[in-house]
């Protein structure tokens, strides 16, 4: 996953096509969520650029190939201080995350894993009690 304060990059760099029903792309700082269509079918080597604010002018011509636009929002999603993009698949596990500047990235909770909550409410994001590392003791 890539991202600028425009969009973000998600890449299939596998060898399976990935159905993306029910997963979802958030903003941690934010706290604003993009669930996927649940006909996106994300390819092997496919990209998927999900946009937030104005669209480029040149976003039509450069939607080629392997390459998929997707608009969140035209408002803005992603902080220009920082933020932290994460995305979680179906069972709303987090797969992965990427963080802006990434010298601002800081406290106890920035490397813990998060699970994705949804009701009928919303979205929730909450830490993954079972990804707290445990000490262990050497003799």
């Amino acid at each position: 996953m890539t991202a600028c304060m425009k969009y973000v990059a998600i890449v299939n760099r596998g060898t399976v096509t990935q159905p993306m029903s029910g997963w979802v792309l958030a903003s941690l700082r934010g706290q604003a969520f993009y669930p996927f269509t649940d006909d996106l079918m994300l390819e092997p080597g496919m990209v998927v650029k999900i946009q937030s604010g104005q669209l480029e002018p040149k976003a039509a011509q450069e939607e080629q190939g392997a390459l998929k636009r997707l608009l969140w929002t035209i408002g803005q999603v992603w902080n220009n201080n920082g933020d932290t993009a994460i995305l979680f698949d179906a069972n709303g596990v987090e797969v992965d995350r990427l963080s802006y500047p990434y010298e601002r990235v800081m406290g106890s909770s920035a490397s813990r894993r998060k699970i994705l909550i949804g009701g009928d409410s919303g979205f929730e994001i909450v830490n993954d009690s079972m990804s707290r590392s445990k000490k262990v003791t050497r003799k």
